[in-house]
């Protein structure tokens, strides 16, 4: 199960990355604005969710919430890795 901290950390990785790839590219290509939107979303998401575990507690993450969880720290790990490995 996930904690109110974890998701804050998970959110605030995907923010770095958000920052990284606007620090990086002054012009974005098409495929990349997209990601950045589609990114900038799921930190929203995030965000509701942060509101909802102070609200009622970790109960709100259910099995399928803590599936997408775990996929975005793989994503997280995977892009930490090629910006360490540059």
């Amino acid at each position: 199960m996930y904690s109110y901290g974890q998701v804050e950390a998970i959110k605030t990785n995907l923010e770095w990355i958000v920052n990284q790839a606007t620090l990086n590219h002054a012009s974005p290509s098409r495929t990349d604005q997209k990601a950045l939107f589609d990114l900038l979303e799921l930190i929203q998401s995030y965000e509701m969710l942060l509101d909802l575990i102070r609200d009622f507690g970790t109960d709100v993450i259910d099995t399928h919430i803590a599936e997408g969880l775990a996929v975005t720290e793989k994503l997280i790990a995977k892009v930490k890795r090629s910006a360490h490995a540059m």
